[in-house]
């Protein structure tokens, strides 16, 4: 049978069906749609293997192709077979012109029947947002914080109200199952994928620590893993630009979790590119959370893993008031790879929006971070440039948030003018709206920062002077 007697192209619902189905309405407008924000290329997935398993009158499915379509992810499936085992997919940018292939393998069945059954979403159209989601987690990963209340949200009971004996007994019965199940859910995401966690909780900071502390991991599984603590009676919306700040992310990277309908009210009214869910029970959250792919990753990563840990090592450095003595090592990217990766994932630190179409003249190099004892942190860094007869022109610049403001901007500026073999230096700049750390950066070193009348190019001028300012802000050696 030839191909376009097998493909059908879905999009035949209307855009108000989505809202007969919660779960499909917040993964389109929390998730596909906050993926928008950032990145508007328009794509082509082609889906090999699942005709034979989708019915045609089948009005949510069809209502999931549609709310694709409509955020520029086209649906197209081919092929009859009757039994599968992994899902051939081939992906096509089509405003890039760019394609890849991949597989999507079917392997724990039971588990998606489950997310079925409790979302009431067809099993092909959980594996088909899986999918997509995949591709989006491969270009960025979306959420990267959760933010948690305490009262009623992580225990049963009012802190304040009944004290933390009264939270521990209840814990301990019946009613705080449900608690302590979800708080071992969101350890899972803090260790196995690097999502950080925090607590956001209006009661008396020092009566929360003490909590915690006299809590057992048994009945508060989250016991020594909260990266972040806030409690004060501050409006949440002001104390989550406050963990966006500390924790060198977006507010729209947060994911808030409360119980208290007025407050999440509040942070959404305030703070709308923030993730609130709404919920009555912890399984209809966790569900949520789970159908909505908010913490979805493409791969098992170490280095995600390891960033929490790196977080709390740079924020120990910065407690004690001293910069963190750590190696960088300069690697060629000869090809553009993890520079591209880089600055398809960056945001807060990133100069440019030229992404990926380089000249070939031009080169990129990516920065690997190490500590003292050799331990291999990750890619901090990339750069792109072109060097001509008379200057250095650098195409794109960006850091990962993880390492803003330990010395890293310093050294790779040291390292800029190294390269520059005293030419003229020059750096493309263009203000995205999120690029706030850059202009900060910028500020900080206006006397370096030279701009012009041409809006997109910036040149830099680096004399003793700055030279020796870079230096008194930067542990950082070369390896």
């Amino acid at each position: 049978m030839a191909e376009s007697e097998t493909k059908n192209i879905y999009s035949v619902c209307e855009t108000s069906q989505i809202i007969v189905n919660p779960f499909l309405w917040v993964y389109i407008n929390d998730y596909i749609k906050k993926f928008r924000i950032y990145n508007n290329d328009e794509f082509i997935i082609t889906i090999y293997s699942l005709n034979s398993f989708i019915s045609q009158d089948d009005i949510l499915l069809n209502c999931l192709f549609e709310q694709l379509k409509q955020n520029k992810f086209t649906i197209e499936i081919v092929g009859n077979e009757k039994s599968i085992n992994d899902i051939e997919i081939n992906c096509k940018n089509a405003t890039k012109n760019s394609s890849y292939n991949f597989k999507y393998q079917i392997q724990d069945i039971p588990t998606l029947i489950e997310l079925s059954s409790k979302t009431d979403l067809p099993l092909i159209g959980i594996i088909i947002i899986k999918i997509v989601a995949q591709i989006i987690c491969k270009i960025k990963p979306l959420y990267k914080a959760i933010v948690l209340d305490l009262d009623d949200t992580l225990w049963f009971g009012t802190l304040s109200e009944i004290g933390v004996d009264e939270i521990r007994k209840n814990m301990e019965t019946e009613k705080g199952v449900s608690f302590i199940d979800f708080m071992k859910f969101v350890k899972s995401l803090g260790n196995e994928l690097g999502v950080f966690i925090v607590i956001c909780s209006r009661n008396d900071p020092k009566v929360v620590e003490s909590a915690i502390n006299e809590l057992s991991e048994v009945i508060f599984p989250l016991k020594n893993q909260i990266d972040f603590i806030i409690a004060n009676d501050n409006d949440k919306s002001e104390n989550i630009k406050i963990i966006a700040n500390q924790l060198s992310i977006l507010p729209s990277s947060i994911a808030f979790i409360d119980d208290n309908q007025l407050v999440r009210d509040e942070v959404k009214n305030k703070l709308s590119e923030v993730f609130v869910p709404e919920w009555n029970n912890h399984n209809e959250l966790v569900t949520q959370l789970i159908a909505g792919c908010f913490f979805e990753r493409n791969e098992l990563s170490l280095s995600s893993q390891n960033r929490r840990k790196e977080y709390r090592i740079i924020q120990t450095e910065r407690t004690l008031n001293s910069l963190p003595k750590l190696s960088i090592k300069i690697i060629n990217d000869n090809n553009h790879i993890e520079s591209i990766k880089l600055y398809s994932k960056s945001n807060q630190f990133k100069f440019s929006g030229i992404d990926n179409d380089f000249d070939e003249e031009a080169k990129s190099v990516y920065f690997e971070i190490l500590r003292g004892n050799g331990e291999n942190l990750g890619i901090c860094s990339a750069l792109t440039y072109i060097i001509t007869n008379d200057a250095l022109q650098i195409l794109n610049w960006a850091i990962s948030c993880r390492y803003f403001e330990i010395g890293v901007e310093e050294f790779i500026l040291n390292y800029i003018h190294n390269i520059s073999n005293k030419n003229k230096l020059f750096i493309n700049y263009a203000d995205s709206g999120k690029n706030q750390k850059v202009k900060e950066f910028m500020f900080k070193y206006s006397d370096a920062f030279i701009t012009n009348n041409k809006k997109e190019m910036i040149e830099i001028i680096i004399t003793k002077n700055i030279l020796n300012k870079f230096d008194n802000n930067t542990n950082i050696i070369e390896l």
